[in-house]
């Protein structure tokens, strides 16, 4: 009854114009909103979380979630392509198609859950030489199934998500998780509190894990009647639709091993207990990463619904357009990441938690390089373009092992942080942009560097000016937020005048008066 009353609710207050820009405007309020809420959660969680558990829990913590996002490599690729041969069905309303595609990839999704519940079990005799902690090995064990219940959940109603993407509905998931997720913040706080119990902690999860899935299919099932329907007039393209899972599994497992595999090397190599102060960090950066992922899922659906369109002249404005915000955004992040975050960490949680200078700077450089070059990623998978690109972060990922090994046995956790970013650059940093421009804009990839070494030599001058600033303001947490404020203002300052009569300027100035425009209408 309440999972109905949450999805007529949810439907109803949807039913306006579908308009690519309202859509977009919509999601990343909806998801600010959420991020907020649930980051501000999230600290007091956390906090609680080091007062009354050992921080080997908290390296458990990020360690299993790491092990099971390298396990899911059975569905890499699934959901980019699945939500790219949603975007054209979608566009032309073709209902039978899109219901069509559902039920192939549900079928698919529903093997990947099994697969993925296998090989997860067959490597429980294996955690003993992953985890170096002094916990139980039966309790180890017991905490590793229960994460691994949980990821699998995710996987039975991926299909329908998917849809809500391409139809530019993410604000209808974002709003669940907002709901799932905070409520599991009190949930995890109460646990805590009251029980100081660890597998408590992981049941809560679970069964919040659960009950947003099941609303999630519900408010899909509600907005989009006909996925219901039993009789499909309509055969989707399998061979091309398994031509580009092949091709982009083995371009994100390379992915995979690159975002995933630090945890369990900094456990293996390190310690667990290390992988609790770098998770600490972690949840500052991808919590910013966060709001950021809101921008660009929100614009990653209309790049797609665009490049149905084929208006190249169109589609290579918003582009240059957003290489300026991302380079921004990157820089700006970095510069706060480097300067500040240690501080924070620090009074947030104490010293005893705080990670030395040049892993800081690993971290801070890391979230730079990937913000960076994010258009190039978007517009390639909206593209379709999984083929060009499937052996490209394989590639990388070999190297990345590779050096993260060495590095980490040289300079411990600094050493396989700092050996993630050598790897995408001397690969897919310098290789993807030249895919992208040969074809999608069919013109030379010079105009790209060009532009990205114009924003490096703008990021280095905001970052000396900024390392000047802070000498001259004392710590305390009054002093990062006026930081903050002033560094912002240096990185708005240094790429605002130095663009200020470029065209992306302009295209971003066209895009803020049309949004309060029309909010002056509404």
């Amino acid at each position: 009854m309440v999972t109905k009353k949450i999805c007529d609710w949810m439907v109803d207050t949807e039913m306006s114009s579908n308009s690519r820009k309202k859509n977009a405007i919509l999601n990343i309020s909806i998801g600010y909103i959420s991020q907020i809420c649930i980051l501000l959660l999230s600290f007091v969680s956390r906090k609680i979380f080091v007062v009354f558990l050992p921080i080997d829990y908290l390296g458990i913590n990020g360690l299993y979630s790491n092990v099971l996002s390298v396990l899911s490599i059975t569905e890499l690729g699934l959901g980019s392509v699945m939500q790219f041969s949603l975007y054209k069905p979608v566009v032309d309303n073709n209902k039978d198609l899109i219901n069509a595609l559902l039920r192939y990839y549900k079928k698919i999704y529903y093997l990947i859950a099994l697969t993925i519940t296998v090989l997860g079990l067959l490597l429980i005799p294996f955690l003993r030489y992953i985890v170096k902690s002094e916990l139980k090995q039966s309790d180890l064990i017991t905490y590793y199934i229960l994460f691994l219940i949980n990821s699998v959940v995710s996987y039975f109603v991926a299909h329908k998500i998917a849809l809500l993407s391409a139809n530019q509905d993410n604000r209808l998931q974002k709003i669940i998780n907002m709901f799932s997720t905070v409520g599991l913040q009190f949930l995890h706080i109460l646990v805590l509190v009251m029980w100081k119990n660890y597998i408590v902690y992981i049941i809560v999860t679970l069964l919040t894990t659960i009950a947003s899935q099941i609303i999630l299919s519900s408010i899909c099932n509600k907005r989009y009647p006909y996925i219901k329907n039993r009789v499909v007039n309509a055969t989707p393209d399998k061979k091309n639709i398994l031509k580009n899972i092949k091709s982009t599994f083995i371009y994100k497992i390379g992915t995979v091993i690159i975002n995933n595999t630090d945890n369990i090397l900094i456990s293996m190599i390190v310690g667990t207990a290390t992988v609790g102060l770098y998770s600490n960090y972690c949840l500052i950066v991808n919590a910013v990463q966060g709001f950021i992922s809101i921008i660009t899922v929100s614009l990653i659906s209309g790049v797609g619904n665009m490049s149905v369109e084929k208006n190249k002249d169109k589609m290579n404005k918003l582009f240059n357009s957003m290489l300026l915000f991302y380079h921004f955004i990157a820089a700006f992040g970095g510069i706060c990441f480097y300067f500040l975050l240690s501080d924070f960490i620090s009074i947030w949680l104490g010293g005893r938690f705080v990670l030395d200078n040049y892993t800081v700077f690993a971290i801070a450089f890391n979230y730079y390089l990937t913000n960076a070059i994010s258009p190039i990623w978007m517009y390639r998978e909206s593209n379709g373009l999984f083929v060009k690109v499937k052996y490209l972060m394989l590639t990388t990922a070999i190297a990345n092992i590779a050096l993260s090994i060495v590095f980490g046995v040289l300079w411990g956790t600094f050493g396989i942080l700092l050996a993630s970013a050598i790897a995408r650059i001397t690969t897919a940093v310098w290789y993807e942009p030249f895919v992208l421009f040969n074809n999608v804009f069919d013109t030379p990839v010079k105009q790209y560097w060009i532009k990205q070494l114009k924003y490096l030599i703008l990021t280095i001058s905001s970052v000396a000016v900024c390392l000047i600033i802070s000498k001259l303001i004392p710590d305390g947490l009054i002093f990062i937020l006026i930081k903050a404020v002033i560094y912002m203002i240096i990185c708005s300052l240094v790429f605002i005048v130095s663009n200020i009569k470029s065209e992306e300027i302009s295209y971003i100035k066209n895009i803020v008066r049309g949004i309060i425009k029309k909010k002056k209408i509404a």
